[in-house]
């Protein structure tokens, strides 16, 4: 494709006897002899690019000469008229606008027809759309210019009245380190200059975002000036010219808008959580305060969520001859959604509205599956195997290894490690199915769970710890070395055997045979109950982006996705 003016061009043979590579095909990687060079497209094509080009009313009247017509012949002819100049596509900046697609409301040259819009209705060539089409007067434009930059203006007020509440967190956070600094000895010190310079950073980070931010803003107000200017002298041209020119006004006005859209509401703050337990136990401490702004984690929370409602959906296919039993959710990299159908020895993919758009048959029943990449899962299944299974467009079986302790469910993946349950304990895996070492019950004996023989089922996973559950009303935060961190369970909670953990560290555990979900912070204190009620809950994944918690269940035929109150 021709860029600025300048062409992309392959050459083969010698002086004496080029040959040409069509652009067309140059453009997406292929190499292909050229025929023919169209005079007005500035391009060489080769035989199928020349049946598309005698095809299109907007291009078969173009001249087409033999392939030998030399580049300096052909860079001294310019038919362009000055009016022509003026309205060069969008897309491909040494084109002219020669077309007008009506499923997309804009004008085009007519190589993005070709190719981006063989499948719409209305394309029209300028003449027809211009005749066809009205347009609204220019005064509409200017309307839209008023209020978009009134709009922005008030934004960037908004955004310097934010930059001053931030050099106030700011100045605050560092107040409070300072004071809390003075009762603390010298390990304070450190840890102080150290957070210090954590605050200042995220200050300096969130204060930069906020003056590119204002940067774009003026940007969009010197474009908006620009329209308009051009709409002042709007009368001056033809309706094809004014039709265009308010296309392109349009244009402009949306993308602008979308910029607007896109920064206004991001209002940049930063907190500090001090931490009163550190003052009485100096020496164990590992933080003074902890600063975080926009989109930054936080300390672990002690308050809990609250479910806003529920609702049944069908995840039945089309295929299916049992009632499902969902013994696994993942979320996937797009925010779709990943189900292990144990019932029916499937791998159903759903979308963000949790209908079902793709299945994969498994030779055995999945009994457990984890995420192991953005597009990747393991899937522990009853044959005793492991298997990697990537999704993109379609499923693809990669790579599967033999693991001990067939038919029991318990599997998570932690920095690169697969951790499995085994009947008698954990066995540790690397990608390969090399045993990287095992942990067995009397591990934890006296210091783990309430009772010797206990099970040691790996049920959730995050960046710090592993989760171990005894099957029973239990679950232990563990290390990978095997130290216990905290243990959380109640008697209400019977056969705890899923969980997952929410961005903001709260831990979901579901009891099978109480059928409701818990909630615990990583300290192991309870939090609450957010739901009961359910009928075997088998698995469970948290969706943050959407506040949603989805848990699949066994011998039905729905999941259950429960909106959490996002005000929490």
């Amino acid at each position: 494709m021709a860029e600025g003016g300048e062409y992309n061009i392959s050459v083969r043979g010698s002086d004496a006897d080029l040959e040409y590579s069509c652009t067309p095909c140059a453009d997406e990687g292929n190499d292909e002899k050229a025929l023919k060079y169209c005079l007005e497209c500035k391009e060489y094509l080769c035989a199928a690019c020349i049946k598309y080009h005698l095809k299109f009313s907007a291009t078969k009247k173009h001249t087409l000469q033999d392939n030998e017509f030399q580049r300096s012949e052909r860079d001294s002819i310019d038919t362009t008229s000055n009016e022509d100049k003026m309205f060069k596509c969008l897309y491909h900046p040494d084109r002219n606008i020669e077309m007008y697609c009506g499923d997309h409301d804009n004008v085009y040259c007519s190589l993005c027809v070709a190719k981006n819009h063989r499948q719409c209705s209305g394309i029209l060539e300028l003449e027809e759309a211009t005749s066809k089409i009205p347009i609204n007067k220019q005064d509409d434009i200017l309307r839209q210019i008023d209020t978009l930059q009134a709009d922005i203006q008030a934004t960037r007020q908004r955004k310097e009245v934010n930059l001053i509440a931030l050099d106030q967190d700011k100045n605050d956070i560092l107040k409070t380190i300072e004071d809390t600094k003075l009762l603390i000895i010298d390990k304070v010190k450190t840890l102080a200059s150290d957070v210090k310079a954590k605050t200042c950073s995220r200050y300096d980070c969130l204060k930069k975002d906020i003056q590119h931010k204002d940067s774009v803003l003026l940007r969009a107000i010197t474009d908006t000036d620009k329209v308009r200017k051009k709409c002042e002298t709007q009368a001056d041209l033809d309706a094809k010219g004014q039709f265009v020119r308010h296309m392109l006004h349009k244009h402009t006005l949306s993308k602008t808008k979308n910029i607007l859209a896109s920064v206004e509401k991001d209002e940049k703050k930063m907190k500090c959580f001090k931490n009163d337990e550190f003052i009485q136990q100096v020496s164990t401490a590992e933080w003074l305060v902890q600063v975080v702004g926009s989109n930054s984690s936080v300390p672990t929370t002690e308050q809990p969520m609250h479910k806003q409602s529920h609702r049944e959906v069908s995840v039945k296919g089309n295929r299916d001859k049992n009632t499902c039993s969902i013994l696994g959710i993942c979320q996937l990299n797009d925010d779709t959604f990943l189900i292990a159908d144990s019932s029916n020895k499937s791998l159903k993919r759903l979308n963000k509205d949790f209908s079902i758009t793709g299945e994969h048959n498994l030779d055995s029943s999945p009994i457990s599956m984890c995420s192991v990449g953005k597009t990747e899962v393991a899937v522990k299944l009853l044959n005793h195997t492991v298997l990697f299974v990537s999704i993109d467009e379609t499923f693809i079986n990669k790579q599967s290894f033999i693991t001990e302790g067939s038919g029991l469910i318990g599997l998570v993946y932690y920095c690169n490690e697969l951790w499995s349950y085994t009947g008698n304990g954990i066995t540790v895996y690397n990608r390969e199915g090399t045993v990287i070492k095992a942990i067995t019950r009397n591990t934890f004996e006296g210091t783990l769970f309430k009772a010797v023989g206990k099970h040691l089922v790996p049920v959730a996973s995050d960046k710090e710890f592993i989760y171990v559950s005894d099957l029973d009303n239990q679950v232990a935060c563990i290390d990978k070395d095997g130290n216990v961190w905290s243990i959380m369970g109640l008697e209400r909670l019977k056969r705890a055997r899923r969980a997952c953990i929410a961005q903001n560290g709260i831990i979901f555990l579901a009891g099978i045979i109480s059928g409701n979900i818990m909630m615990f912070n990583k300290k192991g204190k309870c939090l609450g109950e957010l739901l009961d009620g359910l009928v075997k809950p088998e698995s469970l994944c948290y969706d943050n982006k959407n506040h949603q918690l989805i848990v699949g269940h066994e011998n039905r035929n729905t999941i259950t996705v429960i909106t959490i109150d996002e005000c929490l």
